[in-house]
């Protein structure tokens, strides 16, 4: 009988561990980068393509078929968009246009860049970010080398807008 109840306590120790693995956890890192020679910030995203994709669909109402060969030809500027709506950055205070420059597909991630252009110093950045948060209980990790200062910052549908300084 005790073997019977210690079987039974692990099968259920199994059950409840694997089915933990099968919540799809919703997660953005992100990097931004100060590159002073070029007066420039430069951001580089990573999100899961299914994820993107459906925001767009629920956006735009078109199916935009990201990383597939049925990708819409102007999906870069669905993209644009939509990135426009969600993401923002200040620097030192001033909000500042960010640039998308292109993307590119790795295995079901979807990597996108961007550039802040024209930034003399940096003391500070305030980032928005509510890129999926429409869908999902979203997280977005922020890691930050600001002239070898290395900092992190986690957003969540909680907290869309944090600050960090320099």
């Amino acid at each position: 009988m005790k073997k019977v109840i210690q079987t039974i306590s692990l099968l259920f120790l199994f059950v409840t561990l694997t089915s933990v693995s099968l919540h799809k956890f919703y997660v953005s890192v992100n990097q931004l980068d100060y590159v002073p020679q070029k007066k420039a910030i430069e951001i580089t995203s990573r999100l899961f393509i299914d994820d993107i994709d459906l925001a767009l669909e629920k956006k735009f109402n078109k199916k935009i078929y990201l990383g597939t060969s049925k990708e819409l030809k102007d999906s870069k500027e669905y993209l644009q968009k939509y990135f426009q709506e969600k993401f923002s950055i200040k620097v030192n205070g001033q909000e500042k246009e960010i640039h998308f420059l292109g993307k590119e597909v790795e295995d079901n991630v979807l990597i996108c860049y961007f550039t802040i252009k024209n930034i003399e110093k940096v003391s500070s950045l305030e980032i928005k970010d509510a890129i999926l948060m429409e869908l999902y209980d979203q997280q977005h990790i922020f890691h930050t080398n600001i002239a070898g200062n290395k900092q992190s910052l986690l957003l969540t549908s909680g907290k869309m807008r944090g600050v960090l300084n320099y």
